[in-house]
């Protein structure tokens, strides 16, 4: 019932948040070494209640909308008439339980500072109602997924999923603004209340330079009035796996390459220039060797940059990206694509006769008399097409043709 042993106003009032609220204290921040730690957290602590799943006890806040204002969603217990809905916004509701009335009427009944209050459901059972994949009452936000947000979040360290965010603007007619906030940005959780019905967690949160946002989100998504396929579009990031997340991006994607590239071997296909640890550029030639010292994802940047310890003793800095970038579904070559300016391995290790000297010709693209046919193809690349005749071979490029006998070059074309 709504008279709870603790007072009715106090309790709605740790309900409302606002980006102006003083800092929660911090608590431990949530944690999880799953590839999918946030839907983890929902499923570990926030369970889905269908309307016929429902048990007396439950709460939940009126949060009518301006639809609910025409069309009031409940009704006095009492007297029967409609209530308005404007007097109930805010207010506590117990849900009691459901009765069908004697002309076959569904009522979800609730308990609200004493009064009881129903919404009616006509010309259909309580079994095929709760079929609806949307079914529920209007205006209620569950105050469960509230409580238990609050108790685990509050204080945590998050890191954004979404650009898009609110703050709270008393002069605007949405009662907030939308604004941006960088990828991936580190945020801190200062307070939890109630959001909407179909959002009904407020997380209020702060960045690194104490400015406060906040994103209302669905989490167990019990009577949020949406099923998942309407968690898209303007839509997607009001989910809270879209729009937060408990390990930095950056940091794992850092990591995650780390464990693939770290201290191995690499050698450059083409000309580069790289910085050395001061920043000063160098040019370096075809098939310079590294090893990859470290290797960091840049912030809100689709690049990485490698550091690179080189043959000859060198550090030296260059940025890559490991995924082309997509325009309107269309793959698009990046100018600093990691396979398109290293190759993996030790190329010096497979070709072990080839010496310095040959090594630095064969970087410059050049050829000459003598040099076998897997030397030439180092240097040139893959012909465009091949003629054999026996022992003889001629290798035709764009420019040149190069004739080869028993796989070493004898002129050049």
């Amino acid at each position: 019932m709504c008279a709870l042993s603790w007072n009715i106003s106090n309790a709605q009032n740790n309900y409302l948040v606002s980006t102006n609220m003083p800092v929660a204290e911090e608590t431990q921040a949530i944690s999880s070494e799953s590839a999918s730690a946030e839907q983890d957290f929902i499923n570990t602590h926030f369970r889905h209640y269908k309307l016929c799943e429902w048990t007396p006890g439950m709460k939940f806040m009126a949060m009518p909308e301006r639809k609910d204002m025409i069309i009031p969603a409940f009704r006095d217990g009492e007297t029967h008439r409609e209530a308005n809905s404007g007097t109930l916004k805010h207010k506590i509701f117990e849900y009691l339980g459901t009765e069908e009335t004697d002309r076959g009427a569904i009522r979800f009944n609730f308990d609200c500072e004493g009064k009881l209050y129903y919404h009616e459901v006509r010309n259909i059972s309580l079994e095929e109602y709760c079929l609806k994949p949307k079914a529920g009452v209007p205006t209620l936000a569950f105050l469960n997924d509230v409580d238990i947000a609050k108790e685990l979040l509050e204080g945590s360290t998050l890191y954004m999923r979404t650009t898009k965010v609110r703050v709270d603007d008393p002069n605007s007619t949405s009662g907030y603004r939308e604004v941006s906030i960088p990828l991936n940005e580190e945020v801190k959780v200062t307070a939890i209340g109630v959001g909407t019905r179909s959002f009904p967690v407020k997380i209020v949160f702060m960045d690194k330079k104490g400015k406060s946002y906040y994103l209302p989100v669905a989490i167990s998504k019990t009577n949020c009035g949406m099923i998942d396929d309407d968690f898209i579009m303007d839509n997607k990031n009001k989910f809270f796996p879209n729009a937060f997340s408990f390990s930095d991006a950056d940091k794992k994607a850092s990591e995650i390459l780390m464990s693939q590239y770290g201290d191995k071997t690499l050698y450059l296909k083409q000309e580069m220039v790289c910085t050395d640890t001061v920043g000063t550029p160098h040019k370096l030639t075809r098939y310079t060797h590294f090893k990859v010292q470290d290797l960091k994802a840049e912030v809100n940047s689709p690049y990485c940059m490698l550091t690179l310890l080189a043959d000859d003793g060198n550090v030296y800095k260059v940025k890559a990206a490991f995924k082309h970038t997509s325009t309107i579904g269309i793959m698009l070559q990046n100018d600093n694509y990691f396979g398109d300016m290293f190759g993996v391995g030790n190329l010096k290790a497979k070709y072990p006769d080839i010496s310095e000297d040959l090594w630095k010709f064969i970087s410059q693209g050049e050829v000459r008399k003598g040099m076998t046919a897997d030397q030439c193809r180092l240097s040139l690349g893959d012909p465009i097409r091949i003629h054999k005749a026996g022992l003889n071979e001629v290798w035709y490029y764009k420019r040149k043709a190069l004739s080869f006998y028993n796989k070493v070059l004898e002129s050049i074309n």
